[in-house]
């Protein structure tokens, strides 16, 4: 089974350049609780659906315990959603269906 942790704040758009360069495709209208919504459908409808656990971590409201690389590179200034696989933070500042499913295929 393959985690994918989304680290953000639920009712608020990213703000900043996405680890992808900006062409991630986010929409920045839409809040990174809507954007996690998105990821789950995509992923779960994928052929890698039945292998995969998401989680959306608000950072306001979730506890971070055990959590610590996430919420250090979030104190450090990395921008929101920070996106982990497997424990190992791999995106930050938005949110790519594709990039996502391509780095969670090669733990499978």
């Amino acid at each position: 089974m393959i985690r994918v942790d989304v680290f953000g704040i639920r009712e608020e758009a990213p703000s900043g350049s996405c680890s992808c360069g900006g062409a991630c495709g986010s929409v920045p209208e839409k809040t990174m609780g809507e954007m996690y919504e998105d990821l789950l459908r995509f992923l779960q409808e994928s052929d890698l659906g039945s292998n995969i656990q998401l989680k959306f971590i608000d950072v306001f409201e979730d506890d971070l315990k055990g959590y610590d690389t996430p919420h250090t590179m979030f104190k450090n200034g990395f921008a929101l959603p920070l996106v982990a696989v497997n424990g190992v933070v791999r995106f930050y500042g938005g949110i790519s269906n594709s990039r996502i499913y391509d780095e969670v295929r090669k733990g499978c």
